[in-house]
This record gives structure tokens, C-alpha cells and sequence, in this order.
């Protein structure tokens, strides 16, 4: 099958844009855009990483992560997860992951951009999320719990937060917190407040020092 048919049925399959596609192959926007309109590639070497791309994403397992309070969503059929990428400082499309070392709650970066690694859930009762991430540590006990999950979504304007409501931050040294948020008394910043607030004192960031703010849908028990 010709590169540009076969890269038409992949991106339709998969539901995948293009620039989340150039991304995760580090091939440019636009020749991604001529070859599924018909040009032949010249750079061999990139014709293999896209071909190599799509065999791995056709044929790599599911990531699968499954809790009991969800299995009865569909009739019987487990919640199921698969690992996905979010972009943190610009709004693209998230990109399919494949590779097996990386873990839901790492930020990678790919291509200069930073990610959020997360597991994309299909359970109705949670809604749509952008995907859902393990909790860590024991600063937001006993109301997030180490070993239990959030589901999250991206706010498209990070200055639009509800005070005393919890979110998840992700600062510019790709550093992620689960808090409770309220405004400072200085301009542009916020105070993020743990639930172990003997443990774990107020933190204060520069709205400018902050890469993504999610909000917290839903949490899954372990």
C-alpha cells in the first residue's frame, strides 16, 4: 500500500491529528500533509521512523489498567486504560503512546515540547477527562491517598481557578502537585495548600512559573 493511503487509514483509525502525529515522529507538519495528499517521500530515513511508527501503534498491546469500583460501566466490561501524552504549554491534540518504560505521571518531553504522560480511561460514570494519573506521596492524605488515581482535565485558561477548590500543577520545572488553590495577596500568584499542612507547608507560585493546571474529575480507589 502507498505511504499516503496507508497514512490516511492509520490517523482515521487511530483518531489521530497531524500535528500530534508530526510529534511523536519528530516528521514535520507539512510533509506529513504532502504524502498523504500523494508526493513519494525523498528522505528515505524518515519514511522508515513514520513506517516504523504506525507498524508499532497497530500492533502494540493495550496498556491496561483496571479497578473494581468501574468494572460494571459497560455492561460487565472493565474500565480500561491506554497510556496517552498531553501537551502542557500549548493545546494539541494528546499523542498515543507506546513506549512501556514510561508511566502515567512523568513528564517527558518529545520533539522540545513537554508532556504529561496519563492513562486515557473509558468509564462513563467519570466523564469526559483528558486522563488519569496515580497519586503519590502523602501530602494530600487521607483525602488523596497514595496508590489511588485522579482523573484530570486541562483548563485552557489557568487563571480561571475556583479558590479553595483541588487541583493538579505542573510548574515549569516539570514538577506535578496535587493542591488546594487560592489566590495571594500578590498580583499573578497563587498559594497551593496541602492536606498535611504540618508536613507539607503552603507554597506559593507565580502564576508565570507554572506550566498546566488540571482539574481534579473524579478519584479512583485503589
Amino acid at each position: 500500500m502507498e505511504i499516503g493511503k496507508r497514512l490516511k487509514e492509520f490517523r482515521k483509525r487511530k483518531n489521530i491529528k497531524m500535528p500530534a502525529l508530526a510529534a511523536a515522529t519528530g516528521i514535520s507538519k507539512e510533509n506529513l500533509y504532502k504524502w498523504e495528499k500523494g508526493t513519494k517521500p525523498s528522505d528515505f530515513d524518515q519514511l522508515k521512523i513514520l513506517i516504523e511508527y504506525i507498524e508499532k501503534m497497530d500492533n502494540a498491546p493495550d496498556h491496561v489498567v483496571e479497578d473494581p469500583k468501574l468494572s460494571n460501566t459497560k455492561k460487565g466490561k472493565p474500565a480500561t486504560t491506554f497510556l496517552t501524552g498531553i501537551f502542557l504549554s500549548q493545546d494539541e491534540e494528546s499523542l498515543l503512546l507506546f513506549d512501556n518504560n514510561t508511566a502515567p505521571g512523568n513528564v517527558i518531553v518529545i520533539n522540545k515540547q513537554p508532556i504529561l504522560v496519563a492513562a486515557r480511561i473509558d468509564a462513563p460514570v467519570i466523564g469526559e477527562v483528558d486522563g488519569v494519573i496515580p497519586v503519590t506521596g502523602e501530602s494530600m492524605e487521607p483525602r488523596f491517598r497514595s496508590g489511588n488515581w485522579i482523573a484530570i482535565k486541562k483548563l485552557r485558561f489557568i487563571k480561571i481557578i475556583n479558590a479553595g477548590f483541588f487541583y493538579y500543577i505542573i510548574d515549569k520545572n516539570h514538577t506535578g502537585l496535587i493542591r488546594r488553590v487560592r489566590p495571594a495577596g500578590e498580583n499573578n500568584s497563587i498559594i497551593l495548600t496541602a492536606e498535611n499542612g504540618k508536613d507539607y507547608p503552603e507554597i506559593t507560585r507565580k502564576m508565570d512559573e507554572i506550566l498546566a493546571i488540571f482539574s481534579i474529575e473524579a478519584v479512583i480507589f485503589k
